[in-house]
């Protein structure tokens, strides 16, 4: 039996979560019947019903036919977290079949999930177009399996190659993308956790870094300041969206969380550690030059996004360059889009 069209569908109905439910990977479930879909459902909010269970309260509550199959692109979880386990809810349903696209590597799930169901009796197939699943949940597989969040790097350079232009006449952002672009780069910011820029961009550019221009949920600002450039009335410290600051000293004037970093640790390192403590799955890098180029030279990213703009700057700080073939090319009105992984390379199919 061709497992691949339920669970493609299974995944196209976990991408509906993006943006929704992290730290919780997203998941999708279909029951299926022969060539019919009987029910489906996703997970739709961290702390919400997972994918299983809506999918089985879109069915109702009637008798499941004894030759239905039930789809999930994640192994039904095993244990009591916010709410209770998927495996348990599949076996009191009178589940026969479960295909799972891959074992969830969460340590309280771990293999435990499909266990359970094996136990009860329960056929498990396991492996349905598992590395796009993997693919879908990259952010979440990075953090629980290198235990630090999925990197993405994001600049825009002009037409010639540069970040900015130099020499800068006020504070305020350069513009290099169009308009549609714009919208598009926030749609990415609602689909990340976190957002990562340092004090010289703070300063400069005076950003907001929320989400504006798209429906969506604004990630967690964070800002690394160790000289305390940043002056407290900047949009960074708003309070449209939270905000986490690294800092060599405590500054009572800055409507932020924050971190003190000693000159002598690692700033990386230490900032791994902290986004890895508070669950953080992604985080979206729109430093500049210096920022950038800390995260390149450690190799410490895993995609970049890069927007090449029709303005011509003729000076100012180079944009950095990856050396890479980018993977997929697009145009979004007057610009071009550039993606790259540093990973292995996703079937040009999948979605991004």
């Amino acid at each position: 039996m061709d497992h691949t069209p339920w669970m493609q569908r299974c995944l196209q109905l976990a991408r509906n979560g993006a943006g929704h439910v992290a730290p919780n990977p997203m998941v999708g479930a279909v029951l299926v019947q022969g060539d019919r879909i009987l029910a489906e459902g996703w997970h739709r909010t961290y702390g919400g019903p997972h994918a299983e269970v809506e999918c089985l309260n879109a069915f109702g509550d009637g008798p499941l036919p004894e030759d239905a199959v039930m789809y999930v692109s994640l192994e039904p979880c095993s244990h009591h977290g916010r709410t209770p386990p998927c495996a348990d809810l599949l076996i009191e349903r009178g589940v026969k079949h479960v295909v799972v696209a891959h074992v969830d590597p969460f340590p309280e799930v771990s293999g435990r999930g499909i266990a359970r169901l094996r136990e009860a009796g329960i056929r498990v197939d396991v492996g349905a177009c598992e590395a796009e699943a993997r693919w879908t949940n990259r952010r979440f597989l990075t953090s629980v399996e290198k235990q630090r969040p999925y990197i993405i790097l994001k600049w825009a350079r002009s037409a010639d190659g540069f970040l900015d232009r130099h020499p800068r006449t006020e504070r305020g952002v350069q513009r290099i993308s169009s308009p549609t672009t714009d919208v598009l780069a926030h749609r990415w910011r609602s689909e990340e956790q976190a957002i990562l820029v340092g004090s010289r961009t703070v300063v400069n550019d005076d950003p907001q870094l929320t989400v504006r221009l798209v429906e969506g949920r604004s990630p967690l600002r964070v800002v690394i300041d160790r000289n305390n450039a940043a002056v407290a009335r900047s949009k960074v410290f708003d309070t449209s969206a939270p905000t986490l600051l690294f800092t060599a000293g405590r500054r009572p004037n800055v409507e932020a969380e924050q971190v003190i970093i000693a000159t002598s640790e690692n700033l990386l390192d230490r900032l791994m550690q902290e986004l890895n403590a508070r669950k953080i799955r992604s985080l979206f890098i729109e430093g500049g030059a210096e920022l950038l180029g800390h995260f390149l030279e450690r190799e410490l990213w895993d995609e970049a996004r890069v927007i090449t703009g029709e303005a011509m700057f003729s000076a100012g700080t180079k944009a950095p360059s990856l050396g890479l073939a980018p993977l997929r090319t697009e145009r979004s009105d007057t610009d071009i889009i550039q993606y790259f992984t540093n990973t292995n390379a996703p079937d040009p199919t999948w979605s991004w």
